[in-house]
């Protein structure tokens, strides 16, 4: 088959709000005599002789500029006719993900609020300011157990496609940030969860294999290491571990304390302080680095996942 001629019809467009803007272009394509003779119809020529057709996806409306080229559709036997052809080309909105194959896409973040609870262990002393940050405990200085505080977390979810399965962030599930990153501090972001998923999808005609990922951060402000009062029953008195004692005023004597106290750091009794919250991470920590460069306030890297 060859194309001897073809000519551009009228030409539509439609917008309605709501709606995305839609533009169509055709083409009514003559075909050569021999066309019924054992050579049929060939899409590739009809691309490379109309010149518009050319860049599907990346080509733009020549009056509505905002529209890409983002579907064809070739219609033999046009007019009843064996030897004419009627190419239709509509533009609309095409994102730059679409564009792209599927391994080629850029990592997908999500960010969504989530309700949750905590241990309360300390409280903001003043009423405003974040920087002095006080035990919970009562006047007498009695560490105050028990009690909730409400924290929400962020859930952070990114979406990625990759040739191979990957290995390596299938190794992040139970790590922790060990620097900033996302504009999260140190220890306050918490990898819960990878799943990989093999997925085949044909795309600009041709079928991709690939493993969908999805990877899951927590993100908690207040961190993910334990907190942990420093008190208990027992205390370290020159170098033995004793009961704790507090004063029997109406007996005179001191006796085996009801209750926890207030411990130092090297264990002995804190006597007449308040107690320190001990922070104990019980998870491993590793550079976030892996998932790539994060979203920023000066809008989407060109680099990343």
């Amino acid at each position: 088959m060859s194309i001897v001629s073809y000519t551009e019809l009228a030409r539509s467009f439609e917008n309605e709000l709501g709606t995305p803007a839609r533009a169509v272009r055709r083409w009514a394509v003559v075909l050569s005599d021999n066309t019924l003779d054992g050579n049929p119809l060939n899409t590739s020529e009809i691309f490379s002789t109309i010149t518009d057709l050319a860049n599907f996806g990346t080509a733009t409306h020549p009056s509505h500029t905002a529209l890409k080229f983002r579907k064809v559709t070739i219609n033999e036997r046009f007019g009843d006719s064996p030897y004419h052809v009627e190419v239709v080309a509509e533009y609309g909105t095409v994102t730059d993900q679409e564009t792209l194959a599927p391994t080629a896409r850029r990592a997908d973040w999500v960010f969504e609020s989530q309700p949750g609870q905590l241990a309360a262990l300390f409280y903001y002393e003043g009423s405003t300011g974040n920087d002095d940050k006080r035990p919970l405990v009562n006047t007498a200085n009695d560490f105050l157990e028990g009690l909730l505080a409400e924290e929400n977390m962020v859930r952070i979810t990114i979406r990625k496609n990759f040739a191979a399965f990957p290995t390596t962030l299938m190794g992040l599930t139970n790590f922790l940030n060990n620097a900033t990153y996302a504009t999260c501090a140190k220890h306050t972001l918490k990898c819960v969860g990878v799943n990989s998923d093999f997925t085949q999808e044909v795309w600009n005609n041709a079928e991709y294999s690939f493993w969908a990922t999805e990877i899951v951060l927590q993100f908690r402000q207040s961190g993910w290491p334990l907190l942990i009062p420093n008190v208990g029953f027992n205390a370290i008195v020159g170098g033995v571990k004793r009961r704790a004692m507090v004063f029997d005023f109406e007996n005179s004597e001191y006796v085996a304390s009801p209750g926890p106290v207030a411990l130092n750091a090297n264990g002995s009794q804190n006597i007449v302080g308040q107690p320190t919250i001990l922070t104990r991470r019980v998870n491993p920590d590793t550079s976030f680095s892996v998932l790539g460069v994060p979203p920023t306030d000066a809008g989407w890297p060109s680099g990343g996942l």
